[in-house]
């Protein structure tokens, strides 16, 4: 079998064309088969752009494992990356991580930010057309990031061999060592440069900063000695649990709870949830007379917001983690029930007292159970917040077009995280008359 330095680099200059999904340019080869034959081949070219020529380098995947290993072996693509570029698109700039190309965390450096806003808005069309089936989509503009650097409130960072944290290499386990990563918070990125010089046992570090009171989550707790330099570096070290505060609320949080990891972004989040629900003309005279439920509830973000909006929230959560900061963060409301469980299976059993529904689901989208209970029992409005445009869009599809239970106002591309190809939309819809 071939080793690493052993397998086949071949060389081709090509003109680049669209982005992927992913965030990569494509290139087309040609290759010759084993048989003498040619085939074309579609290629994906990390930190490439639209229109560009370049020279890149293909190296040959490695080859299946021993026989008693085939059976859970599974290829992977080709290794490409671009070793000279001839014709620089006018989009391009110099990406500021050093490892950026290399490393799994960004993909879009190397594009002027203002181009990123807009290639997210144009992916998020294009997914409700060919998706959705909308032929007119009302898409807004794309929310920017007031700072696109130096954003994210969350990181886990991989422990390997000699005990340094770092990044995990495109495609592989390969470690990369760092001491800074651009898109961490500054206090996150002090506390690397401080554990970096120590031993961490496997498998990873991870912090997690509140960005309005100072506090940090690391883990594993340090030894003393690491402990007293991060004190010294002005660093407040929690092991957890930190406070954050979004719309002038403070929330709880744990580690392995799910928040917001752009406190920022997440603050224009919350406005367009409630702008999205309070907005519709059945909700302006006596919201406090209805009841809305914030399904996929998390640590109780949208819950408490909502409360003091509306007569009764209903908040469901599976995690019982984030359920014990839900009860935390919602301590001093009267009118949140709390209820933990999976959505799918709390939902249509509550659909029919319903007013108003704000969802954050996962990737997956929507079960379609929680599809079933919404066009079973319409509410007047939906705020659907979305970190998938593609199964987003598949869920609107069924809601809007294919039963017609509903219309869809508007989607609000919002870019939760600059520098990467993940694309955050809110979308709101209301019940067909």
């Amino acid at each position: 079998m071939m080793t690493q330095e052993e397998r086949q680099i071949h060389y081709h200059t090509v003109t680049l064309g669209a982005l992927v999904r992913e965030g990569d340019a494509t290139a087309e080869i040609t290759q010759q088969r084993e048989d003498g034959t040619t085939e074309t081949v579609t290629l994906h070219v990390p930190a490439g752009l639209p229109g560009e020529r370049v020279t890149i380098a293909v190296e040959e995947p490695p080859a299946p494992p021993a026989r008693k290993r085939r059976r859970r072996w599974k290829p992977r693509p080709p290794r490409v990356w671009i070793t000279e570029i001839h014709e620089a698109s006018p989009l391009r700039v110099q990406a500021r991580c050093p490892v950026f190309g290399t490393c799994g965390g960004c993909q879009l450096q190397h594009m002027k930010y203002e181009a990123q806003t807009e290639w997210k808005r144009e992916v998020v069309g294009q997914l409700l057309r060919e998706v959705g089936g909308f032929e007119n989509p009302p898409l807004l503009p794309t929310v920017p990031c007031d700072n696109p650097w130096n954003y994210r409130n969350h990181m886990r960072f991989s422990v390997y061999g000699e005990g340094k944290p770092g990044l995990t290499e495109r495609h592989t386990r390969r470690l990369l060592p760092i001491v800074e990563c651009p898109i961490a918070h500054p206090q996150i990125n002090r506390a690397l440069s401080i554990v970096a010089q120590h031993h961490n046992p496997r498998p990873q570090v991870l912090m997690r900063y509140g960005t309005a009171t100072g506090q940090m989550i690391l883990q594993p707790e340090q030894p003393p000695e690491v402990a007293l330099e991060l004190l010294a570096a002005g660093i407040d070290v929690r092991t957890e649990t930190i406070e954050e505060k979004l719309a002038g609320q403070v929330f709880r949080i744990r580690p392995s709870s799910f928040f917001q990891t752009n406190t920022a972004q997440a603050e224009k989040m919350a406005q367009m949830v409630l702008d999205g629900l309070l907005t519709h003309d059945d909700y302006r005279e006596d919201p406090r007379r209805l009841t809305v439920v914030d399904a996929y509830c998390g640590v109780g973000t949208f819950a408490l917001l909502l409360s003091r909006h509306f007569g009764r929230v209903i908040a469901i959560e599976e995690s019982a983690s984030a359920i014990k900061d839900a009860r935390w963060n919602l301590r001093e409301t009267t009118n949140v029930d709390i209820m933990q469980g999976k959505v799918e299976d709390l939902l249509p059993k509550l659909a029919a007292e319903l007013d108003g529904f704000v969802i954050d689901p996962p990737r997956a989208g929507c079960q379609p159970s929680v599809l079933e209970a919404l066009i079973q029992h319409p509410v007047a409005r939906i705020v659907y917040v979305s970190c998938d445009p593609s199964t987003q869009a598949r869920d609107l599809h069924i809601l809007c077009n294919q039963h017609a239970t509903y219309r869809l106002r508007s989607v609000q591309p919002l870019d939760m995280f600059p520098q990467t190809a993940h694309i955050e939309s809110v979308a709101v819809l209301e019940r067909a008359l």
